[in-house]
């Protein structure tokens, strides 16, 4: 559905979204960060990745940037049992965890924007990997380790309550290419945001700048 509705707004708004872009892309770009934290589905129960971006603001209408992403907090949710033979020769378990990382390059395009609102469609392509991990003995060991191609398409809308604060809401989808298609169907799933924004440029010209 968020992949429909990019493509209906690219569609209907081709020639002006780019040249929007071309014309975003004279301007002196500005550096930004933001920490990204995004709700989410493994398996059927829910996950969250945290992660962080950083790159350059073009006249706050196209944002460039690299990130790193993983799963956190860990949950139990996730955890499964490896069975082996200990030192006497015995059956013996321990619990492994699902681990999830991967580095990321976005582009986000705001296509409305007014002074209270902005609409916009971040669109985020990354590779990593995802494996169990346990620890035997005092030695950590990893299981079913691959890389995957991740591709996040979404749409986020803004909204600017004052000059230095606001909140928004991002809804989207993770899908997951890999070599173990079993795996890729745990981690392929909606996602989801809501998050409370700080203009901290605005806050840097206004109080820090100035001084």
């Amino acid at each position: 559905m968020v992949f429909l509705f990019q493509c209906f707004v690219l569609t209907v708004q081709s020639q002006p979204a780019l040249d929007t872009i071309k014309d975003c892309l004279t301007k002196k770009p500005k550096f930004y960060f933001s920490f990204d934290s995004r709700n989410s589905f493994i398996d059927h129960s829910r996950a969250k990745i945290f992660g962080f971006l950083m790159g350059m603001n073009y006249a706050n209408r196209l944002y460039c940037a690299v990130g790193y992403n993983q799963l956190y907090p860990p949950t139990t949710n996730f955890d499964e049992t490896y069975y082996y033979m200990n030192a006497d020769n015995k059956r013996d378990s321990v619990k492994q965890e699902l681990k999830l990382y991967y580095v990321s390059a976005s582009v986000d395009y705001v296509f409305y924007k007014s002074h209270h609102w902005s609409l916009s469609m971040p669109l985020q392509i990354g590779i990593g990997t995802n494996y169990y991990r346990y620890n035997q003995g005092g030695t950590t060991h990893r299981l079913g380790q691959q890389i995957n191609i991740v591709y996040e398409p979404a749409v986020a809308v803004e909204y600017k309550l004052c000059r230095y604060f606001g909140v928004g809401a991002e809804m989207g989808y993770r899908f997951m290419v890999g070599s173990d298609r079993k795996l890729n169907a745990k981690f392929t799933s909606p996602i989801y945001a809501f998050s409370f924004i700080l203009y901290y440029f605005d806050i840097y010209k206004r109080f820090i700048k100035r001084e």
